[in-house]
């Protein structure tokens, strides 16, 4: 039968939409590099550092080639016309990506380094020749935070190759790869490359490459499009054209947009209009400058009709979402989701539809979800805490052992506890995930913050669909590796001081807009100052749903700089390097936090009662304490990434409290007036970022005088911190024989700013045995927490990744909600 097409148009002028997306059937592992233009894909990216880039194909994969065999055919043209290609050129695809073992979103991400599952490279290189390489055996070249870079392609291992050469200066060249069934599962495995003007012509130049006997199974799996490096004098790379395939199963499900996720979230609060406000954010690819802007948003009623609810327009500052508001909401009379549905039609206002370009077939999308019900009465609300989720770290393999991407394990454990509301504490992304960061240009910066926002929205967009989302941006989300906002300006470096250091952003205001835009668009205005620094857009908010009043706060945004508030310490990085200085001697009075407009508003959020709500939750995205621990005298925390984590009941032999500045525990002033803020309020606090689950009771003026926060596990984790000093805690708990009752790094404590805290409850990083090590012995989790209004009591778990009926050990812990400030110790048993 006749092969599936798409990128029919092949260059003609009349095929004029242009635009990063390249249609719902595919997924690019970069934004930036790839363009949709003139019925072609086109490939931007030409540097050597980043070659190998792929664009995936999500909606159809080889799973059995049976008896009728196989075809993968593409047209492949430099961008920028024919001629000459640099050495180590290399234009065609990946076939055989994954298998049935592998899950196709991880498939999907395959790029740049040969690894395990990575498939076969079927190309054209920079000889004119053909070849057939295995993309699935590891080369000498490793990386540890992204993967390998500058890959030398013509050293992978060939299988098969042509002895003739196609002529590269006369014109695209169609490249075709043909499986022929013969017997026992394996065939003849052909590859043929033919100057497309010399397609009809019988006596065209055609080279080929032929395995004889090629297995059926590894052609099982995954396609990408595949352009490394590009012709001479170019900056861009290789365009393809009429992909055809044959043989391939059909999977529609997996086509990814032009809605890609939403995220939602509904305000009960008294200050609401009309009482309550929904909130709902649709998520776009990168859609072209003439495309469609309006979105709508449909509610079903009660009677089981659609409703038109709102609509919204596209925004057009490179965050690609519509935002919706629906003022005075209400859930269904009878208290069950009410079922929304988002639509938006991809039209291209030029002189040829959509479809005619065979680009993709799905002219108007819908996204369908449910609007949770806010829990009434006893009903307990539960929230899940989650932070810091890195997607590989450590010798890649495009499996489950080298990419934890797409988390399943992770989202199936949270959604095993079917929290009612979802809050990400920041670091939804990480600079640096697979590829580097690309701030070549504003607009590719904004292009790669995207892609990896992205790629959380597609692990957690299922998780998001049917339930509210709160999410902050951290230090990574904008590209940075610590961030001390400075109130929002413009970080520059000097006299030997890094631009990180010396405070403020790295990044410009429109980049961080983008970022601030797409996770906090459903929240409530803003209760402060909209606009700070250079041009930076708030979100320190308050809203209420489920019978808990939640505050939101930044505390990056305002936080000072060590390294220039205190030039005596020489902080470098958060860590200070003068030898004796004392980290107790480190606080400024002039030193902010959270900064006065923040402190004010989180002074009138105090005071606030609503006779709907029963409790207080704030939300930020790091504790006011700094809770780790390292061998003494450590000047960096450098070393972390490098720890073998302790077997189990073993303990390092000389850890104690350290002072990093990047923690909440400095500056102690500001952090004193927060505490003392929180505890009016008589509020649990949710944070992230440290990488280490926690419990601890806030002191101010004596141990426990404070509010309690609640630090959940990383998701994903990059940077193993602990909390296990040599010398124990005070006071802390007995049993009925008068022995401690909870582990020695339990207790009271100051912290290493002199700050008191007292430890209930730690998730150390041990040595388990599990699989994969790099992701499982650095104790990754989330949190769970179960505010209870008919018990009035709050009650925190801290969940390994890998068990769904067991909490770590000192979980969970039961706290009085009556009590103020919010507190009472009971050890789990």
């Amino acid at each position: 039968k006749a092969p599936w097409r798409c990128f029919a148009g092949e260059g003609r002028s009349g095929d004029d939409l242009t635009r990063p997306w390249p249609g719902a059937d595919w997924h690019a592992t970069r934004q930036q590099d790839w363009q949709l233009r003139a019925g072609r894909v086109e490939c931007l990216e030409a540097g050597p550092r980043n070659a190998g880039r792929t664009l995936a194909l999500l909606s159809r994969t080889i799973d059995d080639p049976g008896s009728e065999g196989a075809l993968i055919s593409v047209v492949v043209a430099g961008v920028d016309g024919s001629g000459d290609w640099r050495p180590g050129s290399q234009a065609g695809f990946l076939f055989g990506v994954g298998g049935p073992e592998v899950a196709w979103k991880r498939s999907a991400l395959v790029q740049q380094t040969p690894a395990q599952d990575g498939g076969w490279l079927a190309s054209l290189t920079a000889t004119g020749r053909i070849r057939i390489a295995s993309f699935h055996d590891e080369l000498d070249r490793t990386g540890y935070w992204t993967v390998a870079t500058n890959i030398d392609f013509d050293a992978l291992p060939v299988v098969a190759e042509s002895a003739a050469a196609v002529p590269l200066d006369r014109g695209p060249i169609r490249l075709t790869l043909t499986w022929t069934p013969r017997e026992k599962g394996r065939g003849t495995l052909h590859l043929e490359a033919r100057l497309v003007d010399d397609e009809l012509a019988a006596d065209g130049t055609t080279i080929t490459a032929i395995i004889d006997s090629f297995a059926a199974a590894d052609l099982v799996g995954s396609i990408s499009l595949f352009s490394a490096l590009g012709p001479e004098d170019s900056e861009r790379g290789f365009a393809f054209g009429d992909f055809r395939l044959s043989g391939a199963s059909v999977h529609e499900d997996r086509a990814w947009g032009p809605i890609l996720a939403v995220q939602y979230l509904v305000d009960r609060s008294a200050r609401a209009p009309a009482g309550s406000v929904l909130r709902l954010t649709a998520h776009l690819p990168a859609m072209g400058p003439h495309e469609t802007d309006e979105g709508r948003l449909w509610l079903e009623n009660d009677d089981g009709d659609w409703e038109q609810a709102a609509i919204g327009r596209r925004s057009r500052d490179g965050s690609d979402l519509i935002e919706f508001a629906v003022t005075g909401y209400r859930d269904r009379d009878d208290g069950r989701p009410r079922p929304y549905r988002v639509d938006y039609e991809p039209r291209f206002s030029g002189r040829r539809p959509l479809a005619a370009a065979n680009i993709d077939s799905r002219a108007t999308a819908s996204y369908e979800g449910s609007i949770r019900a806010e829990p009434r009465g006893d009903r307990p609300l539960v929230v899940a805490s989650l932070s810091c989720l890195k997607n590989q770290v450590g010798p890649i393999r495009w499996n489950e052992t080298g990419l934890w991407f797409p988390h399943e394990e992770l989202v199936g454990r949270v959604l095993r506890h079917d929290p009612d509301l979802l809050y990400f504490s920041g670091d939804q992304i990480y600079e640096g995930d697979l590829t580097g960061p690309d701030t070549s240009s504003p607009a590719r910066a904004i292009a790669d913050y995207q892609t990896k926002y992205r790629r959380f929205l597609w692990a957690f967009g299922d998780l998001m669909r049917d339930r509210p989302s709160v999410l902050v941006p951290d230090d990574h989300d904008v590209f940075h590796g610590n961030l001390w906002g400075a109130g929002g300006r413009r970080a520059v470096p000097s006299s030997g001081i890094t631009a990180q250091d010396s405070g403020g952003y790295k990044m410009p205001a429109d980049f961080v807009n983008v970022v601030h835009r797409s996770l906090t668009s459903t929240l409530p205005p803003p209760r402060i100052a909209a606009v700070v620094g250079m041009g930076i857009r708030t979100y320190s908010t308050s809203f209420s749903w489920g019978g808990v009043d939640f505050a939101v706060l930044s505390d990056r945004l305002w936080k000072s700089s060590p390294t220039t508030t205190v030039p005596e310490a020489r902080f470098r990085n958060g860590w200070i390097q003068e030898p004796g200085f004392d980290p107790r001697d480190a606080d400024d009075p002039e030193a902010e936090l959270l900064g006065p407009d923040q402190e004010r508003f989180l002074a009138r959020w105090a005071e606030e009662r609503d006779e709907a709500t029963w409790t207080k939750v704030l939300l930020t995205q790091s504790p006011f304490s700094c809770l780790h621990s390292l061998p003494a005298a450590t000047r960096s925390d450098a070393v972390v990434g490098q720890q073998e984590p302790p077997r189990p009941g073993e303990y390092p032999p000389d850890d104690a409290p350290v002072a990093d500045g990047d923690s909440n525990g400095w500056p102690q002033g500001a952090r004193r007036r927060a505490v003392a803020l929180l505890a009016r309020a008589g509020a649990l606090h949710l944070a992230g970022d440290q990488h280490l689950g926690t419990v601890a009771w806030y002191g101010i003026d004596d141990w426990r005088d404070g509010s309690i926060a609640f630090t959940s596990p990383a998701m994903g984790n990059t940077w193993p911190r602990r909390w296990m000093p040599k010398e124990p805690g005070a006071r802390r708990p007995t049993d009925e024989m008068g022995r401690a009752a909870t582990p020695r790094y339990t207790g009271d404590y100051r912290d290493g700013f002199g700050n008191r805290v007292t430890v209930m409850a730690v998730a150390n990083p041990e040595e388990n045995g599990l699989e994969p090590k790099l992701l499982k012995n650095r104790a990754p989790g989330f949190g769970i927490v179960r505010f209870d209004p008919g018990a009035q009591t709050v009650t925190l778990e801290a969940w390994p990744l890998w068990d769904s009926k067991t909490p770590y050990p000192g979980w969970p812990i039961v706290l009085d909600a009556r009590a103020r400030p919010l507190g009472i110790w009971t050890p789990t048993r």
